[in-house]
């Protein structure tokens, strides 16, 4: 059977490795430390000897008795973990050692008491205790380490009359101490073994307790959710996993359970959809369509609205003063004759400019709409009124359709009203010949929204032009801004209704406006 390691194993191997790694590169740092300290720290003592040593014997050569210097450097040498002492002089002799085969012997100037000093052309007169300090294998093979301290040339001892040495030299001699490591790498092993015990017992236990947590709080909700996947994956969509927790183990258990209740729903609607399956994918497909459709042209409209309206603001500002002195200069008796066509021609054109800026200013807006209940007819008829004695409706015949017994609508009346003016002078401008304007209200399909149909007989759009009516800045007029749809598209949906168009290149086009009724218990229409 192959061998799978569980979540619990994965998570307490992963945690023992770190902490493994971790106390490891601690284990060698806090060691190290140890035994730098620890050196570092005999090489102090050994500077604290030497300093009693030369005390010493600078009273003692103040008296001239070398007697009690030797017999002071036997006894100290005779000490616990000193290997030996040499007094040395300036020539590199052993004056005296604590080991008498020593005394006598001249010590080379690259031996270990002198190459830290000695490396150099010019020697060194002073040095840190570590410094001074050597280490190295004696003859034996035990690890020691060698101290060497200047016996210096002071003023008490140059003019002194027993003194023999002139007072330009600097140095008279080189007290020497070895002294054992042994005792001090015991402790460091000593100390090492008891760190790597500790941390092992650290680790064992970190990770037990990892393994009892892993286990109470994670593995068994991962088992639960398991348990469950496997019997939703077996069909039983009734099943559900108890939640026990609030944290981020409980809330995945809300999901799956959410889930499971959501893919049961869905099975249900997949059964009930089994015979007509094809004609509600379809309809799903026309839907999505239309929805994307309609949220490509609302984000598109929102973020075209945000830029055109920081534009509008910064060309409104020169556009007005461009506008101002132009119309001062023009109203100047002063000015040329010559010169008042240009001018009238860029008081013209600025006016024109302004117009789009404020057409602009006004795409970019999202005011709220004032709803009330309107008749949507007698609005219509308000329009008409207003519009139908317009020279470029002399040539066009009003139909008007309107359904009798049509509810009120809930809408922004002003709001609406701008909408249907563009509308109609849209279809009027299509019809530069003259032709009929059909203005018919009805309610759609399903009896849920008003609709009013603006029909004219002009000289309809093509495919390319109807799919991109709506969009900002796209227009099929020579002098238009493409603004108007857009805007009309916007203040339809502001009012919850709809903006369809229908059309043929060489047949005329049909605005359709749909907007929510008012009276919501009108189910249909008379005939």
């Amino acid at each position: 059977m192959k061998f799978r390691p569980t979540l619990i194993t994965k998570i307490s191997l992963v945690t023992s490795l770190c902490l493994l790694g971790f106390m490891g590169l601690f284990d060698y740092t806090n060691t190290r430390y140890f035994h730098d300290a620890t050196v570092e720290y005999a090489a102090s003592n050994a500077d604290q000897l030497a300093e009693t040593i030369n005390r010493s014997a600078y009273a003692s050569m103040l008296r001239n008795d070398k007697g009690s210097i030797f017999e002071m450097i036997r006894r100290i040498g005779e000490g616990e973990g000193i290997t030996h002492i040499r007094l040395m002089d300036r020539t590199g002799k052993i004056m005296y050692s604590s080991r008498t085969k020593d005394i006598g012997k001249i010590i080379d100037k690259n031996a270990e008491a002198c190459n830290m000093c000695h490396k150099a052309e010019d020697p060194r007169l002073h040095a840190s205790s570590m410094h001074r300090s050597r280490f190295f294998t004696d003859s034996e093979g035990h690890e020691v380490m060698g101290f060497t301290k200047a016996i210096y040339n002071e003023p008490a001892c140059f003019n002194a009359s027993c003194h023999i040495h002139p007072p330009d030299y600097k140095i008279l001699g080189v007290l020497d101490i070895v002294i054992s490591l042994e005792k001090l790498n015991q402790k460091t092993s000593d100390y090492r073994n008891q760190f790597f015990l500790i941390s092992c017992i650290f680790i064992l236990m970190t990770a037990m307790l990892m393994t009892f947590l892993t286990q109470m709080f994670v593995n068994r909700p991962i088992q639960l959710l398991v348990a469950h996947s496997a019997k939703v994956s077996a069909g039983n969509l009734d099943v559900r996993v108890p939640v026990t927790s609030h944290d981020e183990f409980g809330e995945l258990s809300e999901a799956v359970n959410q889930m499971t209740e959501n893919l049961g729903i869905a099975r249900q609607e997949l059964e009930a959809w089994g015979a007509n399956l094809e004609a509600k994918v379809i309809e799903r497909a026309w839907e999505i369509k239309r929805i994307e459709t309609q949220l490509f042209r609302s984000e598109k409209l929102a973020s075209l609205g945000k830029l055109v309206a920081g534009i509008a603001h910064e060309i409104n500002n020169p556009l007005t003063g461009v506008l101002l002195y132009s119309s001062m200069v023009n109203s100047d008796k002063l000015l040329h004759d010559d010169l008042k066509g240009d001018l009238e021609r860029i008081i013209s054109e600025s006016r024109r400019c302004a117009d789009i800026v404020s057409r602009l200013l006004e795409f970019s807006r999202e005011a709220m709409p004032h709803k009330e209940a309107v008749s949507l007819n007698d609005l219509l008829n308000q329009i008409i009124i207003l519009l139908h004695h317009q020279p470029s409706f002399q040539n066009t015949e009003f139909v008007m359709e309107y359904s009798p017994t049509l509810p009120n609508v809930i809408i922004d009346p002003g709001q609406l009203q701008q909408v249907f003016i563009n509308l109609i002078l849209n279809a009027g401008q299509a019809m530069e010949g003259g032709g009929t304007l059909t203005i018919a209200t009805r309610l759609d399909e399903g009896g849920l929204l008003a609709c009013a149909d603006i029909k004219d007989t002009g000289c309809g759009m093509s495919e390319e032009d109807l799919h991109r009516i709506f969009d900002p800045f796209y227009t099929t007029k020579p002098d238009g801004t493409g603004l108007g749809l857009s805007i009309s598209y916007g203040i339809v949906e502001n009012n919850a209704g709809k903006i369809e168009v229908t059309s043929k290149l060489g047949s005329g086009t049909v605005f359709t406006v749909k907007l929510p009724l008012h009276d919501e218990s009108v189910t249909g229409e008379p005939d």
